[in-house]
């Protein structure tokens, strides 16, 4: 299973910004973000079943380091939140 995941890109300074609306089929994931490495991320939610979620930087769903993706764990099938990664 995947996750959709819909993204938007810009520019803000000397960062890269992109914003990913993602909607949740499976507890875990990793996630692309077109970044080499991420630097910061703020998470904005929209519709959970669960609190749990978590989100880690350059890091996949498994914990293996891996630049410019985001893992995501604790989700349930249908959770709805956006992420808002800034990076190089």
């Amino acid at each position: 299973m995947a996750y959709t995941v819909s993204k938007t890109q810009s520019v803000f300074g000397d960062m890269r910004v992109v914003v990913l609306d993602i909607t949740a089929d499976a507890a875990t994931q990793t996630v692309e973000t077109g970044l080499k490495q991420i630097v910061g991320h703020s998470m904005g939610l929209q519709s959970l079943s669960t609190a749990a979620i978590k989100v880690y930087a350059n890091s996949n769903a498994s914990g293996v380091q891996s630049g410019g993706v985001l893992g995501i764990s604790g989700a349930v099938s249908g959770d709805e939140f956006y992420v808002v990664v800034y990076g190089r």
